[in-house]
């Protein structure tokens, strides 16, 4: 599992590449993408919801309560803190 975070997302194109790098560069595996809490960090995941969910699968709720139990999430996922 990797983890990337932003604190301001600008340019997802951008993120999605360099996500996309990490993984052919570290292995088979999933991203963790956290994000800090902002209203145009939330305004920024609204408009890419639908391109994101591909990639990022799994919701908060799903990650945080996997890492609570001490689970692998088992797919990618974004988290806003």
């Amino acid at each position: 599992m990797r983890i990337e975070a932003e604190t301001r997302l600008s340019d997802s194109q951008a993120l999605e590449r360099r996500i996309a790098l990490k993984i052919r560069d570290g292995g088979p595996g999933h991203v963790l993408l956290l994000v800090a809490d902002t209203r145009s960090n939330r305004q920024a995941l609204e408009t890419l919801r639908d391109g994101l969910r591909a990639t990022f699968p799994l919701d908060r709720r799903s990650i945080l309560g996997a890492l609570r139990d001490g689970r692998d999430p088992g797919a990618s996922g974004v988290v806003v803190l």
